[in-house]
């Protein structure tokens, strides 16, 4: 359990650590299912963008509202922020990939944080809340800004997937740096009136049906690197 508050960019910091316990060193954000699919490495920036405009922004706005659910209403309530995101995320081995997240961000967010009513709501659930979810009513018990809250879920797709790139198609680890940062820089405007969301209604519509068909390929592989 936290000794004391850590301010909003802190929680950032740690929830967008790619060494966090959480699972996400076997998840690409996609990139090893566009790769197999045959897309040129040469396109690899271009996905991260992409990624950024549709799954990001769906996750992004999901994280809020679930987070002002949190913190304004009954538990109960993040149900329906979980079902407009499940709307919005057609894919389900997108879907899958996204829970598996869900329960390690959930595992690290009860240690952390054991005395938290919502969390622990999430965590008598039959089936794991997805990432975007936990990591709403994470930002909620930790006093997390919105917008930095936001900025988190793109840096982390973006991160992850430059990640994936240096075991996938071995690189220059600067130039795989550029591309996060020209990402996120990319879509940062986009983010403050998301991070004003409270309505699931509201949470963005946005996707990639290229994307989600080497998903559900990618899913019935027996060999690869990475879950997703």
């Amino acid at each position: 359990m936290l000794p004391y508050p850590l301010p909003s960019t802190s929680i950032a910091m740690l929830l967008a650590d790619a060494r966090l316990p959480s699972g996400g060193h076997a998840h690409s954000a996609g990139v090893e299912p566009a790769l197999r699919a045959g897309m040129d490495p040469a396109q690899i920036p271009a996905l991260l963008h992409t990624r950024a405009w549709t799954g990001s922004l769906v996750d992004a706005g999901t994280a809020v509202v679930a987070r002002h659910l949190a913190l304004t209403a009954d538990a109960d309530a993040l149900t329906a922020a979980e079902t407009a995101w499940a709307a919005r995320t057609p894919s389900p081995a997108q879907r899958d990939a996204a829970r598996v997240l869900g329960r390690g961000l959930l595992r690290l967010g009860t240690h952390l944080w054991p005395e938290s009513h919502p969390l622990a709501s999430l965590g008598r659930r039959p089936t794991p809340a997805p990432r975007a979810v936990v990591l709403g009513v994470i930002a909620a018990e930790a006093g997390m800004d919105p917008l930095d809250l936001c900025r988190t879920v793109v840096y982390d797709d973006a991160a992850s997937a430059a990640a994936a790139v240096l075991k996938l198609e071995p690189g220059d680890p600067a130039a795989a740096s550029v591309w996060v940062a020209h990402t996120c820089a990319a879509v940062d405007d986009a983010l403050r009136p998301i991070s004003e969301l409270t309505d699931p209604r509201d949470i963005p519509v946005a996707g990639a049906p290229e994307s989600e068909q080497w998903a559900e390929s990618h899913a019935l592989l027996t060999q690869r690197l990475f879950r997703a």
